[in-house]
C-alpha cells in the first residue's frame, strides 16, 4: 500500500463507483453467469458471487472482488467451487474462468488475481488457465493473469 493511501478517501471512491461497477458486473449475464452482490463487512471493496451452470448439473461458483485496495489487480478471485464434487476435474472450472477472463478483456480490464492458492493442484489449475505466480512479495501465494491488450 502506498504511503499516501487514505482509506477514508478509498471507501468514498468505492461508494461513488458502486453503481458503475454493478452495471459492469451485471454484463457477466451475457457470459452465462448468474450474478449476486455479496453483502460484506468490507466497505473498501465490492464483493460478488458468480455462478455458472453446466451440463450434467455442474455448478461453478466464483467469488470476486472489485476495487480491492490491497492489490493492483482489477479483479481478485477469492473463492472458486465446483459442485457436486463428482464434477471436479472435468473442465468446468476452466470454462467458467475462461468466461470471466473474456468478460474482463471485452470490458477493458487489465489483470485478474487468484488469491491464496493453497496446494499443487490449485497451482496447476491456475497455470493451465494462463495465470503466473506473482513473483513480488507474495505471502499469500497469489497468481496473476495479465489480459492481452486489444489490437487496433
Amino acid at each position: 500500500m502506498r504511503e499516501d493511501f487514505n482509506i477514508r478517501d478509498w471507501v468514498l471512491n468505492v461508494e461513488t463507483k458502486k453503481p458503475e461497477m454493478n452495471i459492469l458486473v451485471s454484463l457477466l449475464k451475457n457470459y452465462d453467469a448468474t450474478v449476486e452482490f455479496k453483502d460484506s463487512m468490507d466497505v473498501a471493496a465490492l464483493h460478488y458471487n458468480l455462478s455458472f451452470r453446466f451440463e450434467d448439473g455442474a455448478i461453478v461458483t466464483i467469488g470476486i472482488i472489485l476495487m480491492d485496495h490491497q492489490t493492483d489487480s482489477d479483479i481478485v478471485i477469492e473463492t472458486m467451487t465446483t459442485l457436486p464434487k463428482s464434477q471436479k476435474g472435468k473442465g468446468f472450472g476452466s470454462k467458467a474462468i475462461g468466461k470471466v477472463l473474456q468478460w474482463a478483456k471485452d470490458n477493458g480490464l487489465k489483470s485478474v488475481r487468484a488469491t491464496q492458492v493453497s496446494n499443487l493442484d490449485s497451482e496447476n489449475f491456475w497455470k493451465k488457465n494462463g495465470f503466473i505466480k506473482d513473483e513480488g512479495p507474495n505471502p499469500c501465494n497469489d497468481f496473476i493473469y495479465i489480459i492481452p491488450k486489444q489490437q487496433g
